[in-house]
């Protein structure tokens, strides 16, 4: 699931291949990234609306974006970005939730590349594409296999958790989930009932994922226990998809990003919604 800079670098002077994927703004790309990294932006793209057919929409166009950015067939997907933030962690999530299960992120990103003697490259086109992109007219095409189900929850998902066997958890910082704070865009502030919190800058250090026994601690103290179905939130689906990479690092297997997350729950005004401690 993780890759450090110097094991990347070892293995690229083997003969391994890689598909290197950055993350980040299609400016910085181009300024200087790892070489022969192409561009691609998974962090602009959010599904409207989390039901089934949203999921199938939503896996047509990374796959539809995917296609033009592999290069070899037998190239292992690697995506980063400056340090582990909220881009590496979704770009990975969404090549898992596509079936790429051998994709990879590189830990503590651009930076620790550098410090292990990496070299930086200008990004040149035709290696970038601007944004994953509406794929609507893709579904008919796509079915969800049960592989790829597990990777994602929908509305409906949530709303059925049990708060024992299937949990809700909450990736943003503590003032979204208390209610004091809320996004211009989202007419409604507060949490999901039930949420339990586990704010995603707090399974990171120095820009990188904390080592899993501390992601575990974290995650006990968040009253989360590794047998349960755990559905993870945030704004709208990033920060949940670094969430996500963490517990699967801390050895958690039943794990899924709500895609929609807060930005679809507060539009839904019949929904219900928690604000306070």
């Amino acid at each position: 699931m993780l890759i450090n800079a110097r094991e990347l670098l070892a293995q690229q002077k083997r003969g391994k291949r890689f598909l290197l994927v950055d993350t980040r703004d299609i400016a910085s790309w181009q300024a200087a990234t790892l070489p022969g990294a192409v561009s691609l932006n998974v962090y602009d793209y959010f599904i409207p609306d989390s039901t089934e057919q949203g999921l199938v929409a939503m896996a047509a166009s990374f796959e539809a974006a995917w296609q033009q950015v592999v290069q070899h067939d037998n190239a292992v997907p690697v995506f980063f970005e400056q340090q582990v933030g909220m881009r590496s962690p979704r770009g990975a999530w969404f090549a898992w939730f596509c079936g790429y299960e051998e994709a990879l992120i590189l830990d503590g990103g651009l930076d620790a590349w550098i410090a292990a003697g990496g070299e930086l490259l200008p990004g040149h086109a035709p290696n970038a594409v601007v944004a994953v992109q509406q794929g609507a007219e893709l579904i008919a095409d796509i079915r969800l296999s049960p592989l790829q189900r597990q990777w994602v929850a929908t509305r409906k998902q949530i709303e059925q958790a049990d708060g024992v066997q299937q949990v809700i958890l909450d990736a943003r910082r503590p003032s979204e989930f208390d209610g004091s704070f809320v996004h211009d865009c989202c007419h409604r502030a507060g949490r999901i009932p039930g949420a339990h919190l586990l704010f995603w800058e707090d399974i990171v250090e120095q820009g990188a994922f904390a080592g899993a026994d501390f992601i575990a601690r974290r995650a006990a103290e968040a009253g989360l226990q590794p047998h349960q179905q755990i559905m993870i939130y945030c704004h709208r689906g990033a920060r949940a998809a670094t969430v996500l990479a963490a517990l699967r690092l801390a050895g958690y297997q039943h794990l899924s990003v709500y895609v929609g997350s807060w930005h679809e729950w507060a539009e839904h005004h019949e929904l219900p919604l928690s604000v306070g401690s």
